[in-house]
């Protein structure tokens, strides 16, 4: 999976990069289907405003895309309140997926009666 830092109208450090990279990859490990993530870090100018840094990630799956936002008073707090946001949603779109296809497979016993229906079928004519 391939992660874009950025900044918006803002200079991202180095530091700041390889720990949105280090933290922002820990949620491939509950959901291993994303083609690329984009983060972009901007800053509000606004004296009244606590919450200058905000943090925009941008993940795209097979299909799919989950966007994130949160605002902090540093970039690293924004990164955190972005992460839970995004493994909130990657958990909903995995157990979505996997009761969709849960809901279509035959369970063991359709399956079974399935072949033993099958196998009737062909004993009775057989017989006849």
């Amino acid at each position: 999976m391939q992660i874009v830092v950025k900044g918006k109208n803002l200079e991202v450090p180095a530091s700041v990069k390889e720990e949105a990279v280090e933290k922002l990859s820990k949620v491939r490990r509950l959901f291993d289907r994303f083609i690329d993530m984009e983060v972009v870090f901007s800053e509000d100018k606004n004296p009244r405003i606590e919450d200058k840094i905000h943090c925009e990630v941008v993940l795209h799956a097979k299909g799919k895309y989950l966007r994130a936002t949160a605002a902090a008073p540093d970039p690293l707090t924004a990164i955190d309140r972005a992460q839970a946001k995004l493994e909130r949603q990657v958990r909903k779109l995995k157990t979505k997926l996997v009761d969709k296809a849960r809901q279509t497979a035959p369970t063991h016993e359709e399956a079974n009666n399935a072949a033993l229906a099958a196998q009737a079928a062909v004993e009775l004519e057989e017989v006849s």
